[in-house]
């Protein structure tokens, strides 16, 4: 439940840039099937694509920190000018080279959503709302997603993998001019500092260090099948394009169902619960797309796996938002997503060359769940109880 009608439009506001800023990374990533044939892309080329997910893990950093010294309302819009310009650079190229300076360019554009978005709404909905609109945006941000995936792989077999790029560099100009528009009625949340000096981010990192791993490992699990799910569909099995990403779509669809119910688990389990069994039940369905392609076991396995493992963001989310003071957010949360960029780029990039060394895309499910599995262990062996369900 989110209080006054002005700020559920701010955080329609920010959760739109959420849809077109995961919305237009998943759009590339959605037309590999379509590029493996079309610039002859190896295995390896596509884990390197994912690789350039580091990019964004350094430039969050610096983005977290200067959210944290001089926030600005206009950092979101000039990260979705930067998204706009790199599909449009996208259009002029034709091999693998000219494909990752784009991906590269959009990866900096990608860049300032997380640091100023999730921090914007810890400090607007700081209390009570917390849970509920960490899970709104993140259900938001998973229907533009959603659409890319759903969408992308048939639109490039029916006119050509450009038109989805023209698509999504207009969706985020308009975010540009939507949010340029709104902002301006819309006053920044002024942060009493509890401190004379700016807390350093050695200290904040100290907080939420523990927490880094099964972040990276909820990154791995959402690059690793999205890079790799469709491509396996359709390089290994014969399915078209589109009928693969239309399969992960479903995926991510019970995913942004389950986002959205957050708020209401939140209130009966506590966050460490929900991780670790979001984690558990992501393995076990990992290992179930390993030893099969028929598409009446995978859609079920698919449901199961995305109902639980989306749950697992926004908890993880919470808890870095209780570890940490206000002041401190913008940094921790570039922090938070740079270790989740960092698990998911080094996760892409050993399995690209996993499946190139056995000759099949599947193999990367394996060396996922194998990670997933220490993060757990992990996780569950430092997160301590944090009051149960809340009352």
């Amino acid at each position: 439940m989110i209080a006054p009608s002005r700020d559920r439009r701010l955080l329609f506001v920010i959760s739109y840039h959420h849809a077109c800023n995961d919305g237009a990374l998943i759009a590339i990533v959605a037309l590999l099937p379509i590029l493996v044939d079309e610039m002859a892309l190896t295995f390896t080329e596509i884990g390197i694509l994912g690789l350039g997910l580091l990019i964004t893990v350094v430039v969050q950093l610096i983005i977290g920190r200067l959210a944290d010294r001089a926030f600005s309302r206009y950092l979101l819009e000039v990260g979705a000018a930067l998204m706009a310009l790199s599909f449009v650079l996208v259009l002029f190229v034709s091999d693998f080279v000219g494909l990752f300076m784009a991906v590269i360019s959009m990866r900096i554009g990608a860049s300032f959503y997380h640091p100023v978005g999730i921090s914007w709404i810890t400090r607007e909905y700081a209390g009570p709302y917390l849970d509920t609109a960490l899970g709104i945006q993140s259900g938001i941000g998973n229907f533009g997603v959603i659409a890319a995936l759903a969408s992308s792989g048939f639109l490039g077999e029916a006119f050509g993998w450009k038109v989805p790029c023209i698509i999504w560099a207009i969706l985020n100009l308009a975010a540009v001019g939507f949010g340029l528009a709104f902002t301006k009625r819309h006053s920044v949340p002024v942060v009493t500092r509890t401190r004379t000096l700016t807390i350093s981010a050695r200290e904040t990192i100290s907080k939420i260090r523990y927490l880094t791993v099964p972040i990276a490992a909820g990154g791995a699990l959402y690059g690793v099948t999205t890079y790799f799910g469709p491509v396996n569909l359709t390089t290994m099995q014969g399915w078209s394009a589109g009928e693969a990403d239309l399969l992960f779509a479903v995926w991510l669809g019970v995913g942004t169902v389950s986002s959205y119910y957050y708020g209401a688990i939140r209130a009966r389990f506590d966050r460490g619960t929900i991780v670790s069994v979001g984690f558990a039940v992501s393995i076990l369905s990992l290992l179930a797309l390993f030893v099969t392609s028929t598409w009446y076991l995978v859609t079920p396995i698919l449901v199961v796996y995305g109902a639980f493992m989306f749950l697992t963001y926004p908890a993880l989310f919470a808890i870095v938002s209780e570890t940490t003071n206000i002041e401190e957010r913008g940094t921790a949360f570039g922090v938070v997503f740079a270790a989740q960029l960092g698990g998911a780029a080094a996760m892409t990039y050993v399995c690209g060359i996993v499946a190139d060394f056995f000759g099949d895309p599947s193999s990367a499910y394996l060396v996922t769940a194998a990670f997933v599995f220490a993060s757990l262990v992990l996780f569950v062996a430092r997160e301590p109880r944090r009051g149960g369900p809340e009352k």
